[in-house]
């Protein structure tokens, strides 16, 4: 009979291959279909139908990322892991400063996944456009709220309606767990900072 540590080795290591192969290969199928919707020459119906698959994409992207997440929180990785995790991989051009509480402690996986979404998003929109130097991360546990804020010294441009910067998405998922989200955006760099009470969210 495998014991937990074999279990919890054979789960990090299919988290890892899903996150290197086919996560990897869903987001290189996802920039394919954003270069040919952004073609000039396109027509409506080829855009409507690239449009369609696009989000096919996506939601097969969120899907598989869901697995790996609950994959590695089987071997014991807590939310404050898997954002230093996520910020290494993401934000590995920039300066990152991390101060995070460890708040794992009996958290729905679904709730802390949302959150994880969130901060990963966040850092996507920082390597793709804003053109940083820096990133300071915060994660604590206050009065009964947790608080995640994420600032970076870039050229600013975000805004929660704006879809291209993935905005909408972040508020929708904080909205989704009963969350707020602040947004201050301006050429001096942008800060967000989601907070949410955790206390309907705990075992």
């Amino acid at each position: 009979m495998m014991g937990e540590k074999e279990c919890d080795l054979d789960h990090a290591r299919l988290a890892r291959e899903l996150h290197d192969g086919i996560a990897q290969d869903l987001v290189g199928v996802g920039y394919s279909l954003d270069v040919l919707l952004a073609d000039p020459e396109a027509t409506l119906e080829a855009r409507s139908q690239l449009r369609t698959l696009r989000f096919t994409v996506t939601d097969l992207i969120d899907k598989v990322r869901r697995e790996i997440f609950f994959l590695r929180q089987s071997t014991h990785l807590s939310l404050t892991r898997e954002i230093t995790l996520s910020a290494g991989d993401l934000l590995n051009a920039v300066h990152v400063t991390l101060d995070l509480d460890e708040v794992e402690a009996g958290l729905d996986s679904e709730f802390t996944y949302e959150i994880y979404r969130i901060a990963q998003e966040v850092f996507r929109n920082i390597a793709v456009h804003a053109q940083a130097t820096s990133v300071s991360v915060q994660l604590h546990l206050t009065e009964g709220e947790l608080v995640l804020s994420i600032t970076d010294n870039g050229i600013g441009g975000a805004i929660e309606s704006n879809s291209q910067y993935g905005m909408r998405s972040i508020s929708d998922r904080a909205s989704a767990i009963g969350g707020s989200l602040e947004i201050n955006s301006d050429r001096n760099g942008t800060g967000i900072t989601l907070k949410v009470s955790y206390e309907a969210h705990a075992h």
